[in-house]
């Protein structure tokens, strides 16, 4: 016999409250439901890519370690955009233009400098363009969003050229 825990019925699991979610995975499967968007392979293998990253990743880079077995890339692309839509993400930019993503889920909000050099991000939690925020909703705006990027050079990179004398010649190459 099969006890109503182990049977399949929709009711057989019912909790009295909604347990809370166990991860970011688990954040990231409620938004897409409630976006009334399918859970995808695809769309969990990129929140699952990007939850080993501390700090922004390109596009590329995501899909390098996905695998083309996976899915493609244009379908990265696509899924990052509808994730920043949903707010999972949040994008941001090397000083060439290049887009990085980082996902937002269980983070606080916060902001990065970029070395110019390596490439490398730190974080930084300082927030002066809230006020501004609030300002523009109270003047009536919507949906009102920012970019804010700091670039310089890491200390690492400044004592590697000071020991050496020579810049880096392409930004990202390490000295």
């Amino acid at each position: 016999m099969i006890s109503a825990t182990q049977s399949n019925h929709p009711l057989a699991a019912v909790a009295a409250s909604p347990a809370p979610a166990d991860s970011a995975l688990d954040d990231a499967r409620t938004r897409i439901r409630q976006a009334r968007m399918r859970i995808t392979k695809p769309r969990l293998a990129i929140i699952e890519s990007m939850q080993r990253h501390e700090g922004p990743v390109s596009i590329e880079r995501i899909h390098h370690e996905m695998g083309t077995a996976v899915c493609d890339l244009v379908t990265v692309y696509r899924c990052l955009a509808a994730f920043e839509q949903l707010g999972m993400v949040r994008r941001s930019y090397l000083h060439n233009g290049t887009c990085l993503y980082e996902l937002t889920l269980r983070t606080t909000r916060h902001y990065h400098i970029i070395c110019k050099a390596c490439g490398s991000t730190d974080r930084v939690d300082y927030f002066p363009v809230e006020g501004i925020e609030r300002l523009l909703h109270e003047r009536g705006y919507a949906d009102v969003s920012h970019v804010v990027e700091f670039f310089g050079v890491c200390p690492a990179c400044q004592s590697a050229v000071s020991t050496r004398n020579v810049a880096p010649a392409i930004p990202g190459d390490r000295v």
